[in-house]
């Protein structure tokens, strides 16, 4: 007998396993977006990716994501579709701000700048746990 199981789609209600796999396609658009904005973000002796290229790359990951939400939407996920939606949207709008108005001139502002990105995008994590609930327990 095995220590440890997968979680496999057979403790997810079959109608929902559809609604869960293409959430779970969208959070990881919006994760691998955020790794790249990090990136631009020098830690320690690492110097990070230029700003304009991370900048970049998240717009394009969270336009990815955009796109895929459509699939997850149901009646049983409108509160949180909703609202990573509209997360999307504004951190979408925050990227097109600092890339077209300003640019941060020191460390201290450029972290300000990737917090300020990445705070809508919390709203991800609150979907996920009311998206997961779908599974039986």
């Amino acid at each position: 007998m095995p220590l440890f199981r997968r979680a496999s789609h057979a403790s997810v209600a079959p109608e929902f396993a559809e609604t869960l796999r293409a959430f779970r396609v969208t959070l990881r658009h919006v994760e691998d977006a955020k790794a790249s904005l990090v990136l631009a973000v020098r830690s320690g002796r690492i110097q990070g990716i230029p700003l304009a290229s991370g900048l970049s790359a998240f717009e394009e990951g969270l336009r990815r994501a955009f796109d895929s939400m459509r699939a997850w939407r149901r009646p049983e996920t409108d509160e949180h579709w909703r609202a990573c939606e509209h997360a999307l949207s504004d951190a979408l709008q925050r990227a097109r701000r600092l890339r077209l108005e300003r640019s941060p001139e020191t460390y201290e502002e450029l972290i300000g700048e990737v917090g300020d990105l990445l705070d809508p995008l919390e709203a991800f994590s609150e979907a996920s746990a009311g998206v997961r609930s779908f599974e039986r327990g």
